[in-house]
């Protein structure tokens, strides 16, 4: 059985706010963030992404190349590369906005993961802004969906919502309760289920949704995370008190420290819910809160920039 997670998305530039007002380009994306967060664990993780043959996006292959990920699921196009814009307040919370007409990260087409379903990964993590623009997040919704019903993998998706893209709410829910059905584990923060659902609280969709069949883990900033199981367990640990920089990337390593812990554990692969159910309510208090401890490591630097199992004091 493979032991490789997949993660396929969107890399990006961040146009990210600095204290005297202007701008700095730092390369980012959710799902590549992800990747950074697994590979700099030690997990065998490949990238798949599209990236433009532009300085931006030779800047994006440039900053995953060294990180030991597995690129040759990239693909280079002539389209240029996307940007979101990233504003802080004065908690250092990043809000975001996007240009994202044409470019490299949405083009997939019909076919291009094929050889997936025909050599299924351990997991399959989805989500973020490529899950919502066709005509790739059509292509990426056929592949969770086939890996999912074919019990070959474990899907995971990370909802990763973004109002400032300009989507109406009514028809993003209708997306996320229709794709959310292909994932064994939903990873998603308060602020998205709120956002989603106005008139219940998140924690009420959360325990809806675990209630479905999933593995829900709702990240709610400073105050921790938990962690709602379809037998109607929950779970929850705190996050660590830093000197917060800024919040981008924090999730991304959240949720990548998350797979590496459920790996160690053996709970990613096909018949993902048979594996998950031998995970443990201290199990899932022991990764959930190294995963805790990577995002707050995450917050205190500038950007996304995740620990190495040494700087966590794991390295073998």
């Amino acid at each position: 059985m493979s032991d490789r997670i997949v993660v396929i998305g969107e890399a990006l530039i961040d146009l990210i706010q600095q204290a005297d007002g202007s701008y700095q380009a730092k390369p980012g994306g959710a799902p590549a963030n992800v990747s950074i967060g697994l590979a700099r664990l030690g997990a065998n993780v490949s990238f798949a992404g599209r990236m433009s043959n532009d300085k931006f996006g030779q800047k994006l292959h440039d900053w995953l190349s060294p990180e030991n990920i597995d690129l040759s699921l990239v693909e280079r196009t002539s389209d240029p590369t996307s940007l979101a814009v990233a504003s802080l307040d004065a908690q250092g919370k990043a809000s975001y906005s996007f240009y994202l007409k044409g470019t490299a990260d949405w083009g997939w087409t019909l076919g291009a993961f094929l050889h997936l379903e025909v050599d299924p990964p351990a997991a399959l993590v989805i989500g973020s802004v490529a899950t919502a623009i066709e005509p790739g997040a059509s292509v990426i919704e056929n592949l969770a969906g086939h890996l999912h019903s074919t019990q070959s993998s474990t899907v995971v998706i990370d909802l990763n919502i973004r109002p400032g893209l300009g989507f109406e709410r009514e028809s993003e829910t209708i997306r996320v309760e229709r794709q959310i059905k292909l994932a064994h584990i939903v990873k998603a923060s308060d602020d998205d289920l709120a956002w989603l659902y106005p008139d219940r609280t998140p924690v009420d969709t959360a325990r809806l949704w675990a209630s479905q069949g999933h593995h829900v883990i709702m990240t709610r900033g400073a105050d921790g995370a938990t962690l709602f199981s379809p037998t109607g367990d929950t779970v929850s640990v705190k996050a660590p008190v830093i000197d917060l920089v800024d919040t981008v990337g924090a999730g991304d390593s959240f949720l990548g420290a998350t797979l590496y812990g459920l790996q160690q554990r053996g709970a990613l692969g096909g018949n993902a819910e048979e594996l998950l159910a031998t995970v443990t309510l201290d199990d899932w208090i022991n990764l959930l809160t190294l995963a805790a401890e990577v995002g707050a490591i995450t917050c205190s630097r500038a950007g996304c920039n995740p620990p190495t199992l040494a700087e966590l004091g794991l390295e073998a």
